[in-house]
């Protein structure tokens, strides 16, 4: 039985489809604490790499891919001549707190903006944020290496809860045009909890995300709460999105479609 939640990969999705898709983040630099190895190198059943299973994926939707490996140094041996491939350091708070000197202390929040200002443009140490002429109500995509969802999963899912929860509008005009409204983060929920580093940011959120690390926080959960809206996810990836173990990494890897 096919799994849903996994694509064609000889499937490409079309500029229309990806218009306001700025880019890709692949956050690979967790501790790894309770799976004993950097989740990014573990060796799925084909042979590959976790962080090069996301990126082979990634590259279907044909936006740059950033990596965040809160400079780990991995290398990937996808080579890809279409799409980008960027590798960036985590934002460092600029702060008093003596928490925020930690290598971690920004924890992926400090990852996913630095891949933020990067699609901005914006130089990490420039105070002065989103004063380009970029779009800032383009969207990033974030994946992370604690799961086997991949990019395409989540924009196929985001998109299409998008899609069918659009209500039509009636303006002054009296002409009806379907739009929603608009969270600023969407992200994927099982029937358990929501998995916050596998959602849509829009880069609008970055000059507010630089102030709410400065200041000294970093839960991701605290930042999005208010601006997110939950996806669900199909229940075959329940097993796909939340490993921490190696046990959880087997499971999923037995999950995967063959």
């Amino acid at each position: 039985m096919t799994n849903p939640l996994s694509l064609d990969l000889s499937k490409r999705f079309s500029q229309s489809e990806l218009a306001g898709l700025a880019g890709i983040v692949i956050l690979a630099g967790g501790l790894s604490t309770r799976m004993g190895s950097p989740k990014a190198l573990l060796t799925l059943p084909s042979g590959q790499s976790l962080l090069d299973y996301h990126v082979q994926r990634a590259r279907q939707l044909g936006v740059p891919i950033l990596i965040a490996d809160n400079g780990q140094g991995f290398s990937t041996q996808i080579e890809d001549v279409v799409t980008s491939l960027i590798h960036v350091e985590d934002y460092q708070p600029q702060s008093s707190h003596a928490d925020a000197k930690h290598k971690h202390s920004a924890g992926p929040l400090g990852a996913i903006l630095s891949a933020m200002q990067q699609l901005l443009h914006v130089p990490i140490s420039d105070q002065t944020m989103l004063t380009n002429d970029h779009d800032i109500s383009q969207w990033m995509l974030v994946v992370s290496c604690d799961s086997l969802v991949s990019a395409t999963d989540i924009w196929k899912q985001v998109t299409e809860f998008i899609a069918t929860t659009a209500q039509p509008v009636v303006e002054a005009s009296q002409q009806a045009v379907t739009q929603t409204t608009c969270s600023q983060v969407y992200c994927l929920t099982d029937n358990e909890r929501m998995y916050p580093l596998l959602g849509l940011y829009q880069l609008s959120v970055a000059e507010t995300l630089q102030v709410y690390l400065d200041a000294g926080e970093r839960r991701v959960m605290g930042f999005i709460k208010p601006i997110c809206q939950h996806v669900a996810m199909p229940e075959s990836g329940y097993a796909l999105s939340n490993l921490n173990t190696p046990e959880q990494f087997k499971q999923a890897c037995q999950s995967l479609p063959s």
